[in-house]
């Protein structure tokens, strides 16, 4: 789910258009359970004693002229939460971007645009306030709602930024179209926390390909097994591949994929989101003899844990309990989940 606040200098005019035109659209297109959509203001002067004026009645009104209620509305006041918690915050006009960034305390992570940014002519939204035109202040949200909800619609296209084969063949399965661009960073970390380990490095493989994509989606995944509290990643050699399928052999442990992706816009990131998926995985126990000769199969040193289950190492596996494709390298009901 997307979160995104609209925002405007009193909460009584242009956010709530924004906000109910947006969710009205949302709803009448099959994107309900896509969006939370909300809206505040950047300053109390219609907030008395902690209770805000409900939609001014000109602004209320245009929304009745489309069939949009907005009844029970009241302005509240932006606060920090708020650029933690929504995954965009738009304001109507340059001096709402200002506003809101003393609020947050900046906007480190990109997240505050202007509505019609996301339109063909950048500019601010017209005031009805101060016009007294409000047609031309609901035709210029629908513009910038409209557009916005296009950024973020999947078209079936994006950069995978990464060089396996089973993740291009997993997203070929489902007929997500791809085009390749493999990550080159490094993939040392010293998070120790399985889910935290393979989302923080998802994301910087995704995030190191944004420079060559500026108006994009970008997946970037990573996978890792984790053991007795142990993450085992790719062995560098047969002695540390011999050690991991010792350590998995008889056990159950856990395979981790972290997955991110990221919507690039004008060069920057317009929306993302990064998650992690685990499944159990159970081995029969394994004899020596069976160790060797599976590490002299040459597959387990691209595979983390020393196995690949959609391989020769199908053979080691006793038992699943979760997404079989999470094992293989992506979680890709998830992922399409995410997307649609």
């Amino acid at each position: 789910m997307i979160r995104v606040l609209f925002v405007c200098h009193g909460n009584i005019c242009r956010s709530p258009i924004a906000e109910f035109f947006f969710r009205d659209y949302a709803e009448k297109h099959g994107l309900k359970d896509r969006y939370e959509v909300a809206s505040a203001a950047v300053s109390t002067e219609e907030i008395y004693r902690g209770v805000g004026n409900l939609v001014y009645p000109p602004a209320k009104a245009k929304l009745l002229e489309h069939g949009i209620s907005c009844e029970g509305k009241r302005a509240r006041l932006m606060t920090k939460e708020d650029y933690r918690y929504y995954d965009l915050l738009i304001g109507m006009d340059a001096l709402n971007l200002r506003r809101m960034e003393n609020i947050a305390g900046g906007d480190p992570d990109h997240k505050m645009w202007l509505l019609l940014d996301f339109a063909d002519t950048p500019r601010d939204v017209s005031d009805p306030w101060y016009t007294g035109d409000f047609e031309t202040a609901y035709q210029d949200i629908v513009k910038g709602c409209t557009a916005l909800i296009d950024r973020l619609t999947f078209k079936n296209h994006l950069v995978l930024a990464s060089g396996s084969p089973r993740r291009r063949e997993l997203l070929a399965q489902i007929g997500i179209e791809f085009s390749l661009d493999p990550s080159d960073v490094d993939e040392f970390t010293s998070e120790t926390i399985p889910d935290q380990y393979v989302e923080e490095l998802s994301f910087r493989k995704a995030s190191s390909v944004i420079e060559r994509h500026q108006n994009d989606w970008i997946l970037g995944a990573d996978t890792a097994v984790s053991c007795e509290g142990k993450i085992l990643g790719k062995p560098k050699d047969k002695k540390m591949a011999e050690k991991m399928l010792t350590l998995l052999s008889g056990n159950t442990h856990q395979v981790y994929t972290g997955v991110s992706i990221i919507r690039t816009y004008k060069g920057k990131i317009l929306y993302r989101t990064t998650l992690s998926v685990s499944t159990d995985v159970t081995f029969y126990p394994l004899s020596e003899q069976g160790i060797q000769a599976y590490i002299e199969t040459g597959e387990p040193f691209d595979k983390a844990g020393s196995y690949g289950i959609q391989g020769k190492g199908a053979v080691l596996v006793k038992e699943i309990r979760g997404d079989y494709n999470n094992v293989v390298g992506l979680p890709i009901s998830t992922i399409y989940r995410v997307l649609y």
